[in-house]
């Protein structure tokens, strides 16, 4: 791997984990325009955008390390556990607890344990027959 490959994911790494982390700060920092402001924003809107880059960034890291996914499943549990974490700690900053969105947050912890026992189930088969 290049000088240039590793300056270049390095930096979106960092891009994309300090735009991912800046809502639990209360300011949103917009890569395409390089602004950042602190406007109200819907919660499901920075929780999703939250959880997305920080799967890319986590992504870009593990790429980094030579490692790659094991299974086809794990793209989306990391993305799931990234949308629990950021959905959780920006309702609680905000404040919001009504039932609804704690019912739909609940609902993606369950699609997240499925998904781990999906990805482990995947990776017993894939290297079933490698010894």
């Amino acid at each position: 791997m290049g000088i240039g490959t590793i300056t270049v994911f390095s930096s979106l790494v960092v891009i994309l984990s300090t735009t991912a982390l800046m809502p639990l700060l209360g300011v949103n920092f917009q890569i395409y325009d390089l602004s950042i402001w602190d406007e109200p924003v819907a919660t499901n809107f920075l929780a999703i955008r939250s959880a997305t880059f920080a799967s890319l960034a986590f992504f870009i890291v593990n790429y980094l390390r030579n490692k790659r996914p094991l299974s086809s499943v794990a793209p989306l549990l990391a993305f799931c556990n990234f949308l629990v974490f950021f959905g959780a700690a920006i309702m609680v900053k905000r404040a919001q607890f009504e039932a609804i969105p704690w019912l739909v947050l609940c609902l993606c912890v369950a699609l997240s344990v499925f998904l781990y026992r999906e990805n482990k189930a995947q990776i017993g088969v894939i290297f079933r027959d490698s010894w």
